[in-house]
């Protein structure tokens, strides 16, 4: 287990005196009311009475940041993102970043003369900008003047003390903190429950491996376990065998995991030598973060399994920081976990993320969601897309599932859309400017003929089990998996310009020559037109082949389409680091550039659409259509890979022609 402290700076201890404690501080500044509704869902208030006096609490301040230098490093990244520009793959280092994006002077200096004011039990600075401080309930009961109860998570059985009210902070330092978490947020990281199943028992190899070789074609009618594995994905979609390749050897790839999703080496040794690929396990630093190896999880073992299984010669990470936080109950929030990273020298080139949170996360803890509780949700987005905007600067890609709820998205209280809303409720962070979208495709008129380098585990006769081979791609379908692929506009960021052609090409467009029905658009009311188009690009999501304890597993949704993404990725960055020794960073300017210029870099996904929610379809429901292009279902598409590879080699060797910003490092 990796001590987390060590990214955090000097922590300052001072005695817990409950006796000593000051008279309550003015909040003249902050009009203070009870909210109206109930936390979301899944947390219950424990006990009708307050939470007991001596129990910590800690909490995060986020301080405002200095806008003069918060605007010139937007501007910076724009343009080392632009494969456009003459400084495009310049990316900076985190002390670099740091340099230029500092807290305003004047809020600094008040919370720290708050702190020192007051006798916290504990408070640690996160890089310049975030302070963790942790006090008695009896003490933020009086600092805040609101009463904490505890709530329990019926899911995950984790106790947090909060206050359903508003917090108002003390009048010397309200002004000058943009934020607060742990007061009166409950945690709102969600994953649907994977549509999986246990298929083959780990008992079913014990006995060596057939020397069969081939199989004969069958159809899908009469296969009853067909399993999208790496090899099929590789000649589906044109990617190169990185193993069998001179390509770089300095590539990483990593995941984010949430919500207790534990990592298992024997799972993916197990993994790997059924599928036949040299897989190699995690090294021991590259496990940051709790982790427990006799509990591990499905979705972290998927998405490992499918960077792992299209680019083995990456070094691949496990990221899951809950356990940090549990001394204060904050749970998991996309803005942590970002900041952490970002306090970070050495991490991996691309990261996948398999989670979501209603855009409106923050705003989640009334059921009223008024301009001010909207606004603190804005604040939030904003600050952790601050925090993604970072790691790109420094070369990082991220990518994140768009969510397997169609259009509808989830509720702001946690629930799922049930059709019968006024509007949609797009999930972050895929909404996030500053991350790849991917959604998610399936396969109809299936084949299962031999596939390259076909291992052994797709002859199993006993089991029924067949490799797919080839098939038709769409749009992912509800009757198959009771989901679809997550897309829309962001109700909170502005649309960027890099996709604002291809939105306005799919609007203006009244159907599409290739589609199976005429465009129709769900009613305007239900969305923001101008917003942050989601999902960017697509890929498989449905059929998807893991281990987990011993035993095969088949899931589907777009979790399983960002790994895919993610070991692509890995994959071109390769290619890129060999011609420029750089990776490529925050991919979208290039991937809405290369759409444009070289459409067969991707296949167009023409049939389908998202108009489902999760285990709910009916006539009620609205959601969007595939089209010529892109769409708010797949994005621009699927891709193929050898095409990409050929535009990348030749964007990259033209840059370097052009500028002399390129260099050895």
């Amino acid at each position: 287990m990796i001590n987390n402290n060590m990214f955090l700076g000097k922590p300052v201890h001072r005695p817990n005196e409950p006796g000593k404690i000051k008279p309550q501080p003015s909040t003249t500044k902050c009009q203070k009311r009870v909210l109206k509704g109930s936390p979301p869902r899944l947390w219950k208030k424990f006990s009708s009475k307050p939470s007991q006096s001596n129990e910590l609490i800690t909490f995060y301040l986020i301080i405002k940041q200095d806008q003069k230098a918060r605007k010139k490093l937007e501007s910076l990244f724009w343009k080392v993102t632009n494969p456009d520009s003459s400084e495009y793959q310049q990316w900076l280092t985190r002390s670099q970043i740091n340099t230029i994006l500092k807290p305003n002077t004047e809020a600094l200096n008040a919370i720290k003369r708050w702190i020192e004011k007051e006798s916290f039990t504990s408070v640690n600075f996160i890089g310049d900008d975030t302070i963790k401080i942790t006090i008695t309930v009896e003490q933020a009961s009086k600092c805040f003047s609101s009463e904490f109860h505890p709530y329990k998570n019926s899911n995950t059985g984790r106790t947090i003390h909060r206050t359903f009210n508003d917090i108002c902070l003390p009048d010397e330092i309200s002004e000058h903190v943009e934020f607060h978490l742990g007061l009166n947020d409950f945690q709102l990281i969600h994953k649907k429950p994977s549509k999986s199943h246990e298929t083959i028992p780990s008992t079913a190899f014990d006995e060596s491996p057939s020397d069969t070789t081939t199989i004969v074609t069958t159809t899908d009618a009469i296969v009853t376990i067909p399993y999208i594995i790496p090899q099929f994905l590789k000649k589906y979609y044109n990617i190169p065998e990185a193993s069998k390749n001179e390509l770089s050897s300095v590539v990483s790839q990593g995941v984010l995991e949430f919500l207790g999703q534990y990592y298992s080496e024997q799972d993916l040794l197990l993994y790997a030598k059924l599928l036949e690929l040299p897989i190699k396990p995690l090294k021991k630093n590259h496990i940051r973060g709790y982790n427990n190896q006799s509990d591990p999880g499905f979705e972290t073992m998927f998405d490992i399994g499918q960077m792992s299984g299209l680019n083995p010669s990456a070094d691949t990470w496990y990221f899951n920081y809950n356990t940090y936080f549990n001394d204060s109950g904050l749970g998991e929030n996309f803005f942590s976990i970002a900041l952490l990273l970002n306090q970070l020298d050495d991490i991996p080139q691309v990261l996948s993320i398999s989670y979501y949170e209603p855009e409106t996360g923050i705003c989640s803890s009334v059921s009223d969601c008024d301009n001010k509780i909207m606004d603190a949700s804005k604040k939030y987005i904003d600050r952790t897309n601050l925090e993604f905007m970072k790691l790109g600067m420094r070369g990082i890609t991220l990518l994140a599932a768009s969510g397997d709820y169609g259009a509808n998205g989830v509720e702001v209280n946690g629930e799922t859309v049930n059709c019968t809303n006024k509007v949609f409720y797009p999930l972050y962070p895929g909404t996030s400017s500053f991350v790849t979208s991917v959604g998610g495709t399936e396969l109809i008129n299936m084949m299962y003929e031999t596939l390259p380098d076909q291992p052994s585990i797709c002859l199993d006769k006993i089991a029924s089990v067949a490799c797919v081979s080839d098939g038709d791609e769409v749009a992912l379908i509800y009757n198959d998996t009771g989901c679809a692929s997550g897309g829309g506009f962001s109700t909170v960021m502005a649309q960027p310009s890099y996709q604002k052609d291809v939105v306005n090409r799919y609007f203006q467009e009244s159907q599409c020559q290739n589609s199976e029905l005429p465009k129709e658009y769900p009613p305007s009311s239900m969305y923001n037109r101008h917003g942050r188009a989601f999902p960017d690009v697509a890929a498989l999501g449905i059929n998807g082949f893991t281990v987990l304890n011993g035993a095969l597993r088949q899931a589907s949704g777009t979790s399983m389409a960002a790994p895919i993404w993610v070991g692509i990725v890995s994959i071109l960055n390769s290619y890129s680091i060999n011609i420029t020794n750089r990776t490529l960073g925050f991919l979208n300017p290039l991937l809405y550039k290369m759409a444009k210029e070289c459409p067969k870099c991707f296949k167009d996904i023409t049939s389908g659409d998202n108009i489902c929610s999760e285990d709910t379809c009916s006539d009620q429901c609205k959601g969007f259509q595939t089209s010529c292009g892109w769409d708010p279902v797949t994005g621009l598409g699927t891709p193929n890979v050898g095409k990409m590879l050929k535009y990348i080699k030749k964007l990259l060797k033209k840059k370097m022609k052009e500028t002399n910003n390129y260099h050895e490092e």
